[in-house]
């Protein structure tokens, strides 16, 4: 039996190369490699950076899917399938949307893949696929296996993605991982991950939980052993961990050097909006992003804009507030409306939807607004996160804060990536608004 695994692109603008900052390592496929049985033939295409070779001799195409990439998946997967190729999809749109992904695929697999793939695998030698694999919220795996994409490393940059939980106690409105794991979160085995740590070649890791600290105490056993090893880490975190003095000694102790928090937004009314209103009421938050820093720690600090309170008065407070803290980088991000979130179901029955399936829109690019703001047009709301996001990325600012950078944290290695991540987004900003979403890459070839 013979597996090829494909990871769609986003997209790219004709003449240009896929975006820098976008190429991380594909963890989906090393974790589903491991899962293949030894006796299995591999080979996998990375869409990013190099041509699908849709005659490949397989038995099985697997396609890893996001809202992003849904659009170009489906016509990945209609070249295979017209050349007799079976094609099963998975991944958090095809959770999202089973049905939708159902009429380009042999088969589906909703949500996680570890307890399903071997029954999946099992009915493909048998011939008897079915329609729909429901695998539920779990986390089973122990050794992503990356020799699967080995020869691509290069390409990829420098940091090593670790998984070591799925899920988050919270339950913001918007978010798609909400919505799929109910509140609830799951880690794998400290060893684990230990050990997958150390036979990674980077020094670099990004620990790709949605919400690490969602357990404490496996936080605090995981960071005790991490200690022990000499790498830089940083992960996702809510803000209120600033809160316990110990918790935040022993991350910078055991090699955290940034922390991705998505404050998404400065407005309280927008906070209660999506059901993040327990931001709010922190009531302190200036003194734990001070916490933060004052042990060593930067911060990303990622927003979202097109809430009902938002206006460019939103723009211009929250830009200041970014410049006042001296954040490592930020994101000034629009509202993404993921389909079968709560914030999506609220705004199509408002009428405030401008496509109901923007992922498939022809001629939908990076960027583009697929709703109706309260206070602003969508060209507006698109204008302003581009431009404030220059106004942060200017070369003034990042010299700004490239000095206060080296004085919250002396090593070489931070700084290096302070400096090359916000070259890169200064760089990059004009090239990623306007990117074509799900373009075929074929016919811009010709």
């Amino acid at each position: 039996m013979k597996i090829t695994f494909i990871l769609p692109a986003i997209g790219k603008k004709p003449g240009q190369k896929y975006l820098k900052s976008w190429l991380m390592e594909p963890l989906t496929i090393a974790v589903l490699n491991s899962m293949l049985p030894d006796s299995y033939e591999r080979e996998f295409f990375d869409d990013r950076i190099e041509a699908i070779n849709y005659e490949a001799d397989t038995d099985a195409v697997f396609i890893t899917v996001e809202t992003y990439t849904a659009k170009r998946a489906y016509f990945i997967a209609s070249e295979f399938q017209r050349r007799g190729k079976r094609v099963i999809m998975g991944g958090y749109h095809v959770t999202l949307c089973p049905e939708e992904a159902m009429e380009h695929a042999d088969a589906v697999m909703v949500g996680n893949a570890d307890r399903i793939l071997p029954t999946v695998l099992t009915d493909l030698e048998s011939g008897t696929l079915q329609k729909r694999y429901d695998g539920g919220a779990c986390i089973q795996y122990k050794m992503p296996d990356r020799s699967i994409y080995a020869d691509k490393m290069k390409k990829y940059l420098p940091v090593s993605l670790v998984e070591t939980g799925r899920g988050c106690y919270h339950n913001c409105e918007f978010c798609s991982i909400a919505g799929y794991y109910h509140q609830h979160y799951l880690h794998r085995e400290v060893a684990d991950i230990i050990t997958e740590i150390k036979s990674c070649s980077h020094k670099i890791f990004f620990f790709v939980d949605d919400s690490i600290f969602s357990d404490k105490a496996f936080a605090r056993e995981l960071f005790e052993e991490l200690k022990k090893l000499d790498i830089i880490w940083t992960t996702q975190i809510t803000l209120d961990i600033a809160r316990d003095d110990e918790m935040l000694r022993l991350m910078k102790e055991s090699g955290c050097e940034m922390v991705l928090i998505g404050f998404e937004s400065i407005e309280s009314d927008n906070l209660k909006q999506m059901n993040k209103g327990w931001s709010e009421r922190l009531g302190e938050r200036e003194a734990l992003i001070q916490k933060i820093h004052d042990v060593g720690i930067g911060i990303y600090a990622s927003f979202v804009f097109g809430f009902d309170s938002d206006s460019e008065e939103t723009f211009k407070a929250t830009l200041e507030f970014c410049e006042k803290h001296q954040f490592f980088v930020v994101a000034f991000n629009h509202l993404l409306i993921f389909p079968n979130t709560k914030t999506y179901e609220s705004f199509k029955s408002d009428g405030r939807l401008i496509s109901e399936k923007w992922w498939l829109e022809k001629g939908y690019t990076f960027g583009t607004v697929t709703f109706n703001p309260k206070q602003m047009t969508s060209d507006h709301l698109r204008a302003c996160c581009k431009g404030y996001r220059k106004k942060y990325f200017r070369f003034g600012s990042i010299f700004k804060r490239g000095r206060t950078m080296h004085k919250r944290s002396k090593g070489f290695l931070i700084n290096f990536a302070y400096w090359a991540i916000n070259i890169i987004f200064h760089f990059e900003i004009d090239k990623r608004f306007g990117i074509p979403i799900g373009e075929n890459l074929e016919e811009k070839k010709k």
